[in-house]
C-alpha cells in the first residue's frame, strides 16, 4: 500500500503518544532544537479552551434588562438578582464569581457577540470552521495554529514532533505538528510502554527502516520530555475534580519545555434540555478550573507570559424551547484571560431584535479579529498570512 511520509509520521506517532481517555489536551512548541533561538523561558503563551456544544452566549453573558429577553427567555432566564452584575443591563452567570472578579481587577476581557459571516449550525462544520479560520473549511486542510507554527519555526520542523489527531484540527500544520495526549492511565513516560514501542520502531523494514526509526526515537524523547516536567513540577493549588487538565498543562509551562501553544476542551454545552443545571455545573467546573490554573502560574512566576482564550463553535437560539433548553444559534461571547490583559467588555452587544433571516443573532465580531489580536500582540507573528492573506481589525484587550 502507497503511503506518503506525514500520514506515516502521523500514525506512527500517534501511537507513540496518545493515552486512551478524555478529556484530551494538545502542546506546540519547539521542544528540543538547542538552535532555536526564539524560544526562551520569556516567551508568550497562548492556551486555548473549546467550550464545546455550542455554549448559550446569552446565559452567560446575559442582558438581564432587555425586555425582549425576559420574553424570550421564560424557562431559563436569569434574572437581576441571580446574575453577577457587570452594568446596568449585563451579568455574568451566577457560577462565574471567580471569572467575575477577574473582571472588575482588570483580568478578563470579555468579546461580546462573536461570530462568523453565513453562520452554519452544525457542530461539526462550524467547529471546522473556527479551528481551520475560514467559512470554506472543506478546501483548507490546516488548522490555524498549524499555520501560526508554520510561519515562527519554518526552520526547526527536525525538532518538533508531530503528533497531530482528530481531535485537535487546529494544530494541523504543513511544516510542524503537535502532541495531542489524552488522561488516562499510562503517563507519557510508562517504561513497558516505551520499551514496547521503541521494539516496534526497531523492526520496522525496507527502506523506511531508519526514517521511522527516526520517528520513534522523536515520539520516545518527545514523551520522556513531558514525563519529566511532570515529575519536577509540584504545587500548592487544589484543582477542582473532574475539571479542565489545566494542571498539567501548568506542569508543562514551568518546566520550560518551548511550547507555545496549548490547547484542551470542555463539554458538552450542546443543553436542548434541562439548560439551567446542566451549563450552570460546566460553568462552574470553568471557573473553578480556570482559577486554580491562574493561582498556579501567579505561584510560579508564570502568569506574565499566558493568556488564555475561550471559544465556543456557536452559541443558542434567543427563544428557550419547551425542555427547558436552548437550540443551536450563532453568535457568543470569547472571554480572554491573562495578568497582562486590559480587562472590560469588547465589542457590540448582540441587538436581541435585529435579527437574522432565521431568527437568530448577527454577529459583531468577526473570530478571526480575536485571532489576529493574540497572533500580533500576544504570539508576535504575522496574523495576516495565517488568516488566508486578509488583515482582519484588532482588538486592543492585551
Amino acid at each position: 500500500m502507497s503511503i506518503d511520509r506525514r500520514t506515516l509520521i502521523r500514525g506512527s506517532c500517534l501511537t507513540a503518544a496518545a493515552f486512551a481517555a478524555r478529556p484530551a489536551w494538545a502542546a506546540a512548541g519547539v521542544f528540543r532544537n538547542p538552535r532555536a533561538s526564539r524560544v526562551a523561558s520569556s516567551d508568550t503563551i497562548l492556551v486555548v479552551i473549546q467550550l464545546g456544544g455550542g455554549n448559550d452566549g446569552l446565559n452567560t453573558v446575559i442582558p438581564f434588562s432587555d425586555p425582549v429577553y425576559v420574553a424570550n427567555r421564560t424557562r431559563i432566564g436569569l434574572t437581576e438578582s441571580q446574575v453577577l452584575k457587570l452594568d446596568a443591563r449585563t451579568g455574568l452567570h451566577p457560577s462565574l464569581a471567580n471569572l467575575h472578579g477577574y473582571l472588575n481587577s482588570g483580568k478578563l476581557a470579555i468579546v461580546q457577540n462573536v461570530g462568523y459571516p453565513r453562520p452554519d449550525l452544525s457542530h461539526f462544520r462550524s467547529d471546522d470552521i473556527w479551528e481551520k479560520a475560514t467559512v470554506t473549511p472543506e478546501t483548507e486542510r490546516t488548522g490555524w495554529l498549524g499555520r501560526a507554527l508554520d510561519q515562527m519555526y519554518p526552520h526547526d520542523v527536525e525538532a518538533i514532533h508531530a503528533v497531530p489527531s482528530n481531535d485537535a484540527p487546529a494544530f494541523q500544520g504543513t511544516l510542524v505538528t503537535s502532541p495531542t495526549i489524552d488522561g488516562g492511565s499510562s503517563p507519557p513516560g510508562d517504561q513497558t510502554q516505551m520499551d514496547a514501542l521503541k521494539a516496534l520502531f526497531a523492526r520496522v523494514g525496507d527502506d523506511n527502516r531508519d526514517f521511522i526509526g527516526h520517528v520513534g526515537e522523536l515520539a520516545a524523547k518527545d514523551a520522556a520530555i513531558m514525563q519529566a516536567a511532570f515529575d519536577a513540577y509540584s504545587t500548592d493549588i487544589v484543582y477542582p475534580d473532574g475539571g479542565l487538565p489545566l494542571q498539567q498543562v501548568a506542569a508543562m509551562i514551568a518546566s520550560d519545555s518551548g511550547a507555545r501553544f496549548f490547547w484542551t476542551g470542555q463539554g458538552s454545552y450542546d443543553t436542548h434540555t434541562s439548560q439551567l443545571d446542566g451549563q450552570g455545573s460546566l460553568l462552574q467546573s470553568l471557573d473553578l478550573s480556570l482559577d486554580a490554573f491562574y493561582r498556579d502560574l501567579v505561584a510560579h512566576g508564570q502568569d506574565q507570559r499566558v493568556v488564555i482564550m475561550t471559544y465556543s463553535e456557536f452559541g443558542r437560539r434567543v427563544e428557550d424551547n419547551d425542555s427547558g433548553g436552548t437550540d443551536h444559534g450563532t453568535s457568543a461571547p470569547m472571554f480572554i484571560l491573562g495578568s497582562r490583559v486590559k480587562g472590560g467588555l469588547y465589542g457590540d452587544p448582540p441587538s436581541l431584535t435585529d435579527l437574522d433571516p432565521d431568527g437568530n443573532l448577527k454577529f459583531s465580531t468577526d473570530f478571526r479579529e480575536v485571532y489576529a489580536s493574540v497572533l500580533g500582540q500576544w504570539i508576535d507573528t504575522d496574523p495576516v498570512p495565517v488568516l488566508g492573506g486578509v488583515e482582519y481589525p484588532t482588538i486592543s484587550f492585551l
